[in-house]
């Protein structure tokens, strides 16, 4: 798999909202400025076959109606799936009335976007011989909120989205070759995990890779200054290989 962090900040950095493009056709989480970011670095998003959004805070779906403008500027045929928690196309329908009204529906009907709601302890194939586990995870007030594992050629991405540290974090970091993780703040609160629990969680499992995204600047300077031998604290752009 290809592994490409497009955003790894949190609100209030200068480095764009946690977005990971996977073999340039899955996309995880669309936050504001992803699609100007995808457009600058030459990515087409005719190749995006599939998103998914951990869950409905703003810098993590609000691109979404800038993507639907796209396809129907630009008249993209293919269809691109979006999962999402429950309520996820009426998320976007407010959304867009509110930064665009009265276009929904004339964009919707040609942009060929299909919305699908996601429970966890689910299975999801997106292609042949890639598939998607659904967790809930736990994010504060933000109910539901989800992390994923991708499989895909005897690999597994793990993808914490937005959580404290909690079980379905353990399960995440323990079934995956490299888990990608909420590290927003150094200290941890009742909605992200802190810089404290990286370091739990990369010293209990020490054969386990870990890379840190939805990071505030302080959280993601501490961390480096940590060099940790398997933790990595990727910028924008950034692109792994597993």
């Amino acid at each position: 798999m290809k592994i490409e962090f497009i955003g790894t900040g949190s609100i209030g950095a200068v480095q764009l909202s946690a977005s990971t493009l996977i073999d340039d056709r899955l996309l995880i989480d669309m936050g504001n400025g992803i699609i100007k970011k995808l457009k600058q670095t030459d990515h087409k998003l005719e190749d995006i076959e599939n998103c998914f959004i951990t869950h409905l805070h703003g810098d993590h779906f609000a691109d979404i109606p800038f993507l639907m403008l796209d396809r129907f500027f630009h008249k993209i045929q293919n269809p691109i799936h979006i999962y999402g928690p429950e309520g996820i196309e009426e998320k976007v329908k407010q959304l867009f009335d509110i930064l665009f009204p009265g276009d929904y529906q004339r964009v919707y009907k040609v942009a060929n976007i299909k919305f699908i709601e996601i429970e966890p302890k689910r299975q999801i194939e997106i292609e042949k011989k890639t598939v998607v586990n659904i967790f809930e995870v736990e994010h504060g007030d933000c109910n539901p909120a989800y992390g994923f594992i991708i499989e895909k050629d005897n690999q597994k991405l793990g993808f914490s989205g937005d959580s404290t540290y909690c079980e379905a974090i353990s399960e995440i970091v323990e079934r995956s070759n490299l888990s990608i993780l909420d590290m927003s703040a150094i200290v941890t609160n009742k909605n992200h995990m802190g810089l404290e629990d990286i370091i739990k969680i990369a010293t209990t499992y020490p054969n386990k890779k870990i890379a840190t995204t939805h990071m505030q600047k302080n959280a993601r300077e501490k961390a480096k200054e940590k060099r940790i031998r398997n933790l990595i604290i990727p910028d924008d752009g950034d692109i792994v290989n597993l």
